[in-house]
């Protein structure tokens, strides 16, 4: 089995994936980021999350790992190194085959999960597709027909927002986000909902906005809408240019990459 891991900003994600008829996922733990986390940190609580899901550390046979936090990363890798007897790989490392053309100014700057959510888009024949991440960022990737990563939008992701009221305003209250249904009660009577109502509804019409300027283009008109992301569930009934919501389509990518990078 294949461990495919997705270091975000807020949150790291750990996989266990089977692929010997179809990539089918095993089992799924996520761990809050922490720069100080370190390996021997790792490993204990990795060792108990593979209990609970009745798999040992033997069943892994590859890592692929996906970043856009270098101290994390650092950490992992240390992790793979100390712990594992396999073979790991690190998208946008020396060799990595990333299967796509990246057609940015300076391919360098693409974000390791960006790009492989446009591989993943593609390998899912899926393309030509706008990708809307809604993670520590709330990001839209252009993925072309043939798979390629076309650049995007990057805009600050929800809960940014909530702490941006919170520390700015001093005398806003921090709240949570939450999924909300009844449009007619958009006008709220009191300060948290108010709030609640301006975070939703706002990402709500910037994501129907932006998609809706986007496909203005004619060359993306026909661009099929899929969202990912901690957060897209939220905005599933109430966003109407999302096409489709894949939770895991990172992960999905990291296993078809390493598959690829391997030959298998």
């Amino acid at each position: 089995m294949i461990l495919a891991i997705d270091c975000g900003n807020t949150n790291t994600v750990f996989a266990l994936y089977s692929y010997n008829k179809d990539i089918r996922q095993e089992s799924c733990w996520r761990i809050n980021n922490d720069s100080k986390r370190t390996d021997d940190i790792y490993y204990p609580w990795l060792l108990q999350m593979l209990k609970l899901s009745n798999f040992r550390l033997k069943d892994i046979t590859g890592v692929c790992i996906a970043s856009v936090v270098p101290e994390t990363l650092l950490n992992i890798k240390s992790l793979i190194k100390k712990y594992f007897n396999v073979k790991s790989l690190v998208v946008g490392e020396k060799n990595f085959d990333i299967g796509i053309k990246v057609n940015i100014d300076n391919p360098n700057e693409a974000g390791a999960d960006r790009l492989v959510n446009s591989y993943a888009a593609a390998k899912l024949n899926l393309s030509p597709a706008i990708i809307i991440d809604l993670g520590t960022a709330t990001t839209f990737d252009l993925v072309g027909k043939d798979g390629s990563y076309n650049g995007g939008v990057i805009a600050p992701g929800v809960n940014l927002s909530l702490e941006a009221l919170y520390l700015a305003a001093a005398r806003l209250p921090r709240i949570s986000i939450k999924s909300l249904t009844n449009i007619k009660e958009i006008i709220g009577k009191n300060t948290i909902n108010a709030m609640e109502s301006g975070i939703f509804w706002g990402y709500v019409s910037m994501i129907d906005g932006l998609i809706h300027k986007i496909k203005s283009i004619d060359q993306f008109s026909d661009y099929k809408v899929i969202a990912t992301g901690g957060l897209s569930h939220l905005f599933k009934d109430s966003v109407e240019t999302i096409d489709l919501i894949i939770d895991d389509l990172i992960l999905i990518g990291l296993v078809n990459l390493f598959l690829k990078n391997n030959h298998i």
